[in-house]
């Protein structure tokens, strides 16, 4: 899907949403439209303006490198 977001400031953080329709393709949003409690996401910035956001599962973050190799990216 993916899309423009919004940069925007909550409470002091700056932040951006995520499509709820891509987060629930990969389970990260409950049948009810619920994000779980606990849901980690991990943002590591690439380079100037580019950052890669993963979700958390199972205390590990998806490595970039196996998933181009698997053709999941």
């Amino acid at each position: 899907m993916g899309g423009l977001r919004k940069l925007s400031g909550r409470k002091g953080t700056p932040s951006v949403s995520l499509d709820k329709g891509d987060l629930e393709l990969d389970g990260l949003v409950t049948s009810d439209g619920e994000i779980p409690d606990g849901q980690r996401m991990h943002v590591q910035r690439l380079g100037r303006r580019v950052y890669l956001v993963r979700a958390v599962e199972d205390g590990s973050v998806p490595d970039v490198d196996n998933l181009l190799r698997a053709g999941q990216l």
